[in-house]
């Protein structure tokens, strides 16, 4: 069937509206939350790095210093954010009123499917990298400089373009594991790329829009609400706080309309799947 992003838009946001309730609860734990602390615990962190960004063996000790603390919020916070994603697909995408308590059931039973699919991805782009990377070597070995120079830039472009194309076709990940019940990485991978297939330009340019207001509105938010309030405030801890809270609710309702948008573009591209389709980890 022919992709329907007006229709996706407008079913994405009706299922949210339905749902808001619950929905609330989860973003505001997982997603929320997550955000506020790093913004709040790093803040000093991210400061000082700016300011050593000329500064290179200053910024890779700065960096080794605070390995365990960056490592720590970013692993968990990515671990914490998954468990909500596929616990907002299931409120948004398997059918009946699952309570919060099912959808975490749910949710931290396909986690390891979605972590294993998530480092296949990353090895699969590590490896592409590699391979295009030896062109570069040997332009650089047989050109110089000027060969290492274009042969960089033809690497970047076609990474660039490799990662747009493999984003777009795993896009319906998360989906495909909680509405289709499947728990391979591999056949969830296979999955999704099977059903982004021949809608390529259609969905890049839904979610390049997407994409496009929300740092549009990111930005509105920030010129009108943060940097007044701010200036009110003033800096330190206060200030991390309140930025904190803004971004972590803009990205809190961001995320739980990513989830509908993507919940709903997967029933429409796999209309052989009955709405409430239930799922192997019931």
């Amino acid at each position: 069937m022919r992709f329907d992003s007006n229709l996706a838009w407008t079913e994405a946001v009706a299922r949210v509206r339905s749902n808001r309730d619950v929905l609330m609860a989860l973003a505001g734990v997982f997603f929320m939350l997550p955000t506020l602390l790093s913004t709040v615990f790093l803040a000093d962190i991210q400061e000082k790095m700016i300011a050593l960004a000329q500064n290179s063996a200053a910024l890779e000790a700065l960096v080794r210093d605070n390995l365990g603390l960056i490592l720590g919020f970013g692993i968990g916070g990515a671990l914490v954010q998954f468990v909500g994603y596929l616990a907002c697909t299931v409120i948004l995408g398997v059918g009946g009123r699952p309570s919060v308590g099912e959808a975490l059931s749910i949710a931290l039973r396909a986690l390891p499917t979605l972590l294993g699919a998530t480092l296949l991805y990353m090895l699969g782009l590590l490896l592409a990298s590699f391979v295009l990377g030896l062109p570069v070597g040997l332009g650089a070995a047989l050109a110089g400089s000027a060969g290492a120079s274009i042969g960089g830039l033809v690497m970047v472009v076609a990474l660039v373009m490799l990662v747009v194309h493999t984003s777009v076709a795993f896009s319906l990940l998360i989906p495909v594991i909680v509405r289709e019940g499947i728990a391979s990485p591999v056949a969830a991978l296979q999955r999704s790329w099977r059903l982004t297939r021949g809608h390529g330009p259609r969905l890049l340019g839904f979610y390049a829009l997407l994409v496009v207001v929300y740092f549009l509105i990111s930005f509105l938010i920030s010129l009108l609400l943060v940097t007044p309030l701010t200036l009110v405030v003033g800096t330190g801890d206060a200030a991390s706080f309140l930025a904190g809270v803004v971004a972590g609710l803009v990205g809190a309702v961001a995320n739980v309309l990513l989830i509908a948008v993507l919940t709903r573009i997967h029933a429409q591209l796999c209309d052989a799947l009955p709405e409430g389709q239930a799922n192997i980890f019931e």
